[in-house]
């Protein structure tokens, strides 16, 4: 037993040695360029630094499995990860960790990231940030600026986000909540929770919509909205205070119902195919 500890404990440090790390001195706002395989990635702030350091922790997989590739103009930093294609039958036992990039950034910056296969998580960024994930369940959170998301499979949460947001996917549950100005939202297959904050004004038209799935939104009862909503198999419940201009449940065109927030706004339409929809107040 004393061997079996010790060698596991030996190669616990042969791999926390084997971890990849790289530091990028920055003078003004830092762009970062993201690009990993099947890798989890987790951006951050650092607090009070002049650098964006990135470091790979290889788990219990081999540096020689994978690509790297990395540069620095300026203040961009780009950094790149993928796995090596292999031929032939490999057959794997047991459970596999993929490798975890950890990137911490001036809090200040622009992001560009995308995991064809893996979690992504960002926190504490202010600027533009674009992320694109092939499979994996994404978490932003204490993000202000213009937002843009991309998934094809996996959960979405977006947390306290201050600005503007595009969010689009394929395949899984959607909770939103922030405090924005615009919103332009599509989910695909689950459901759909979006809550607009105190504080939220839509300064162009937003739309919220499902192909299939059950849409819940939670407004603030100072919101000014020229509301639209439809469903095309399900029910409408609003619990907010709106002067309606229409509604409409003939079985041919669904459930549509017309009206305004608070004297009315700009648009604010809320659609699914499949499904109830629900407007309550905070």
């Amino acid at each position: 037993l004393s061997a079996f500890v010790l060698l596991t404990g030996s190669a616990a440090r042969a791999s926390a040695e084997a971890d990849w790390q790289k530091s990028y001195p920055v003078s003004g706002k830092p762009s970062i360029s993201l690009s990993t395989g099947d890798t989890s990635v987790e951006v951050r702030p650092c607090s009070a630094c002049r650098e964006v350091r990135v470091r790979v922790e290889w788990n219990d997989r081999y540096p020689s499995e994978y690509v790297l590739s990395e540069f620095q103009a300026g203040d961009h930093v780009t950094f790149e990860l993928k796995e090596k294609s292999r031929f032939g039958i490999h057959i794997t036992t047991g459970s596999r960790h993929e490798p975890h990039v950890t990137v911490e950034t001036p809090s200040t910056a622009d992001l560009e990231a995308r995991t064809t296969d893996g979690s992504l998580r960002v926190s504490g960024i202010q600027g533009n940030v674009e992320l694109k994930t092939g499979d994996g369940s994404v978490e932003v959170s204490d993000v202000s600026g213009a937002l843009r998301l991309t998934a094809s499979d996996g959960s979405i949460r977006i947390h306290n986000v201050i600005g503007t947001l595009e969010s689009r996917s394929s395949d899984g549950s959607v909770s939103i909540h922030g405090q924005f100005t615009a919103l332009h939202v599509h989910s695909g297959d689950g459901r759909l929770d979006v809550t607009l904050a105190d504080g939220s004004r839509l300064t162009s038209s937003s739309r919220i919509e499902s192909s299939d799935g059950q849409v819940t939104i939670h407004l603030p009862r100072t919101l000014a909205a020229d509301l639209e909503v439809h469903t095309s198999d399900g029910q409408i419940k609003c619990e907010l205070p709106f002067t309606m201009n229409g509604y409409n449940s003939a079985s041919s065109s669904g459930h549509n119902l017309r009206g305004h927030l608070n004297s009315g706004g700009l648009p604010l339409t809320i659609q699914t195919s499949d499904g109830n929809v629900t407007i309550a107040a905070l």
